[in-house]
């Protein structure tokens, strides 16, 4: 079992130079998500940062819950269908069982964790900076120094990491309160404590230690989601500090037209909000226009493709990137 003296180690208080701040100087565009400011029927796995197989705690409270977040956030943009096909098959592999789920350690490290923790800032740095890999990419390691060390980051988790941030910028502010809930799950600073009963009331004493995921607001409680065993907890609002809320802003030029190509070469293409088609024929997306479509199914047939290959979907914005850079032409 995790001792008292472990327990209260994970977050250290303090804030970037240049951060931004709710109210202030601040660049991020936001957009109201979640009216009812309820972010715990998102649902991820429970995740604990005590390593019981190998008996240390990780210290990542600030890694865990910044992660949750984020995770929350990709699920229910996906839910909302933002994400076009290809910006799904490139998320699809940050899943595991269906669900986001990244490596705490890659983000852990690359925020600077040490034997006490770590400051909050430094670990939504290391999000936007570096983005994110998937859980099983960089599992945690069998002591708490090595779990640390970015020796043991390799160039492909680097590389893992830009091809998320290909698709999605990743940014955070310092917020003022637990109503900007409607934007973000908020990662919040608390002592830790545990519960007697799941519906008590927390308020306890003592220099702020534990970050966790800040999931639902009345005015008598703050929810939240905690990574030891007991999850949901529910605190006072005035024993509840240091606001932050990650944003996600979709790059909706995320596609690698020159390998969408290559990779799909004598494909059929449909654009799936305008009906559009066409072929990838000698290094070029070939549009298939009404008055040409007899002469296009005359000239399959004569191949023997009727009713062979496959057909790839894309949306209209993915079509209109493709033309942009010069690899639409007509049949």
């Amino acid at each position: 079992m995790e001792k008292d003296r472990q327990l209260k180690f994970g977050a250290l208080l303090g804030r970037g130079e240049f951060d931004w701040q709710a109210g202030g100087q601040s660049s991020v565009i936001r957009e109201v998500l979640m009216d009812d400011k309820d972010w715990k029927k998102i649902e991820l796995d429970h995740e604990i940062q005590f390593n019981y197989d190998n008996l240390y705690d990780t210290l990542f409270c600030v890694t865990y819950s910044s992660l949750k977040s984020v995770a929350k956030l990709l699920t229910l943009l996906e839910n909302l269908g933002r994400f076009t096909p290809t910006q799904l098959v490139i998320l699809n592999k940050y899943k595991k069982n269906g669900k986001y789920n990244f490596s705490e350690r890659f983000t852990g490290t690359l925020g600077e964790t040490t034997n006490q923790g770590a400051y909050q800032y430094k670990i939504a740095q290391a999000i936007r900076n570096y983005g994110l890999i998937p859980q099983d990419m960089f599992s945690l390691a069998d002591n708490f120094n090595d779990n640390i060390d970015p020796k043991f980051i390799t160039q492909e988790m680097y590389d893992c990491g830009k091809e998320l941030l290909d698709i999605i910028a990743i940014n955070y502010e310092w917020v003022n309160n637990i109503d900007y809930l409607q934007y973000s799950p908020i990662p919040l600073i608390v002592r830790f404590a545990n519960y007697e009963k799941p519906e008590d009331i927390l308020a306890p004493e003592g220099a702020l230690n534990h970050q966790v995921l800040g999931v639902l607001a009345t005015p008598e409680f703050t929810e939240v989601d905690d990574t030891y065993q007991q999850r949901f907890k529910r605190y006072k609002p005035e024993f509840t500090h240091n606001f932050m809320a990650f944003y996600i802003t979709i790059n909706n030029k995320s596609m690698d037209v020159a390998k969408f190509i290559k990779e799909n070469d004598k494909t059929q293409v449909r654009n799936t909000n305008t009906g559009a088609y066409g072929v990838v024929y000698g290094g070029k997306l070939m549009e298939i226009k009404a008055e040409r479509a007899g002469l296009y199914m005359i000239d399959r047939d004569a191949r023997g493709l009727i009713g062979k290959g496959k057909t790839v979907s894309i949306t209209n914005q993915e079509w209109e990137q493709i033309k942009e850079e010069e690899y639409l032409i007509n049949f």
